[in-house]
């Protein structure tokens, strides 16, 4: 008698300490994909968009066709630096564009997006 009464507690011990623990997994933390640093992204209507630039001075974002036909473009002076802009793409055809940085005329950057 006494004998069974250890397996059953050993039993119940062995069950009780197999149950699930309980992780917690704190909020996601958003990504910072630097456009300029890839050759081609995937953009879609809305997307935050992050880029290095000069604070205080103007800049120029541009959207271009493949034959350099301008489809959008937007002036801009930031205040900091990495800056980001949502990008609003909904109008645009779906297809490859050239995304373009210019500071005072001058090309900073450029990056192929694909808009999806």
């Amino acid at each position: 008698m006494r004998w069974s009464k250890i397996i059953i507690l050993c039993c119940m011990v062995f069950i009780i300490s197999c149950q699930k623990d309980d992780i917690f997994v704190g909020p996601e933390e958003p990504t910072r994909q630097m456009i300029f640093e890839t050759t081609t992204s995937i953009v879609s209507d809305g997307q935050e968009i992050w880029f290095n630039v000069v604070p205080d001075v103007p800049h120029q974002l541009i959207i271009t066709t493949e034959n350099s036909s301008v489809v959008a473009k937007e002036k801009f002076v930031p205040n900091t630096t990495p800056y980001n802009r949502r990008i609003y793409i909904k109008s645009i055809p779906k297809g490859q564009y050239q995304l373009i940085l210019k500071k005072d005329n001058s090309e900073i950057s450029k990056t192929r997006i694909i808009v999806e």
